[in-house]
């Protein structure tokens, strides 16, 4: 890939996406589109830049495999403990603390990749139902820019490593092994809602406000300041007032918006709407 062919693809990628790459990533694009020149029999990325940009009709669905080829899908179950057990008081204290909400609690995860994380939260909930005995009713709701990850979250069958930091009892109570891959329960799976969503797409969020709790980890590192801005601004709207939202632990809002209030748990912060 010459310096020339990854200005036009880095640029195209970021105008569909909002997905922003480094000239240090470079070697990373190159990687990641390699496959697709392959498979389409282009000869250098110069022609497959062109045809993204002038193939008509078939370039709709060449954008779905652009996507599937650039995004990281680098997920696990109960990833990140500490915002885990915020979420869980959270829940408590706001929802639970003075009886059973009269609304179902609405959680979106707004890059869902193959679902571990929304499945996460489904567990938890049932978990807390069962010790607490109440019946608490919520939503849940997973996107992804990458059709390729909703396909897995939908088909529901894990690996051993996406399950390494389950505990034994909550793998046997929610998932079968069979053949060495763990398929999940479906009183897990219809709690979810799994569909297409791309961050950059401002139409889409009307499809989810007044949201309670909104997840999107690991997600703005891939974004730069503009499009951090951007997405943060259509998820607050995305809230309802005081609703909370979740990003990676080694993200933050600083610089990109006021417009939260942190709040300081063991091991982690959660923003508030105020």
């Amino acid at each position: 890939m010459t310096k020339e062919e990854f200005v036009l693809l880095r640029d195209y990628v970021y105008e569909k996406s909002g997905i922003h790459f480094a000239e240090n990533k470079a070697y990373l694009l190159e990687s990641r589109l390699s496959n697709r020149l392959t498979e389409l029999g282009f000869s250098n990325f110069e022609d497959y830049y062109y045809f993204l940009k002038y193939g008509g009709d078939k370039v709709r669905s060449e954008i779905i495999n652009l996507f599937n080829a650039v995004t990281t899908n680098e997920t696990s179950f109960f990833r990140n403990p500490p915002q885990l057990d915020a979420f869980k008081v959270i829940v408590h204290k706001c929802y639970l603390q003075n009886g059973i909400p009269s609304m179902p609690i609405r959680i979106w995860c707004a890059a869902c990749s193959t679902g571990e994380e929304p499945y996460t939260l489904v567990m938890i909930l049932l978990e807390m139902m069962e010790n607490l005995k109440k019946n608490i009713p919520f939503s849940v709701f997973g996107t992804d820019i990458s059709t390729k990850a909703l396909e897995s979250a939908k088909k529901a069958h894990y690996n051993m490593y996406s399950i390494r930091n389950m505990g034994e009892s909550i793998r046997q109570k929610y998932f079968v092994e069979k053949d060495g891959s763990f398929i999940l329960k479906e009183n897990v799976k219809k709690y979810v809602k799994i569909d297409f969503m791309n961050l950059m797409d401002t139409n889409a969020y009307k499809m989810y406000k007044q949201m309670d709790f909104i997840f999107c980890r690991n997600v703005l590192i891939y974004f730069d300041e503009k499009m951090k801005k951007k997405v943060i601004d259509s998820l607050y709207e995305s809230l309802k007032l005081r609703g909370y939202l979740t990003i990676g632990h080694a993200e933050s809002l600083h610089n990109i918006s006021r417009a939260f209030k942190p709040l300081i748990f063991p091991g982690t912060i959660a923003y508030q709407k105020g």
